[in-house]
């Protein structure tokens, strides 16, 4: 029985022993946060749900030793930041709460590469329609293009007439079965018109399509008749 014991009691140690030395060995890559850290670990680095506590304190995400993801950092002082992370630094949506000049500040919206770009821009919408079945906006990437397709029955809208895109901003021009509207400043307001078949091919719509986006990118909006 005594021997029994002694095997569990010995096994704990060597399981505590193991915890811990496990989690010395996960660093945290943020200088202000490298003091304690407990949660999730690979190769010797936070990685994971994890919360690091040093000067400043971290809980959230991480990648490879560093903020990744969502998380919440509060600062020594007080402020606090909860928001998207990448590789260490502020970017995404998020809120910022700190003092200046004594009083409680919020700051909520965008960041990019550390540096807050503003309120969180809104999504595209529609202005104004007319003879439009259905539509769809997608960012697809970084730039200051947005992409028009039109579609009919399931494949490209290529018999139509008049064909218009005017935008606040940009140079139209065509992109094969696309219409591009290039160098755009966004926010801004497109309208897109023209003349097609109904479905069944026996009249003729003045369709339009009147919308803004105010968040600058690559945007492909699909038009359905």
């Amino acid at each position: 029985m005594k021997s029994l014991k002694f095997f569990f009691i010995t096994a704990l140690m060597i399981i505590f022993v193991v915890v811990g030395h496990t989690q010395e060995s996960c660093k945290v890559l943020v200088p202000e946060l490298s003091g304690t850290y407990v949660g999730k670990c690979k190769k010797g680095l936070a990685n994971g749900k994890g919360k690091a506590v040093g000067t400043d304190t971290y809980e959230g995400n991480f990648r490879k030793g560093l903020p990744n993801g969502g998380g919440v950092y509060t600062w020594a002082n007080g402020d606090v930041y909860d928001g998207r992370w990448v590789f260490g630094v502020r970017d995404g949506d998020g809120v910022f709460k700190f003092k200046y000049d004594g009083n409680d500040s919020i700051q909520e919206g965008v960041w990019k590469d550390g540096i807050y770009k503003g309120p969180k821009p809104r999504n595209p919408y529609v202005v104004s329609k007319r003879n439009v079945n259905k539509y769809s906006f997608r960012r697809k990437s970084d730039g200051s293009e947005i992409n028009v397709r039109l579609f009919q029955d399931g494949s490209d809208n290529n018999d139509v007439q008049d064909y218009t895109i005017v935008g606040g901003s940009g140079i139209t021009f065509n992109c094969g079965a696309v219409e591009c509207l290039e160098n755009v400043t966004f926010p801004v307001l497109v309208k897109v018109s023209y003349i097609t078949w109904n479905k069944a091919h026996t009249v003729m719509l003045n369709a339009v399509l009147e919308f803004e986006i105010s968040e600058e990118g690559n945007w492909e909006v699909l038009i359905y008749n």
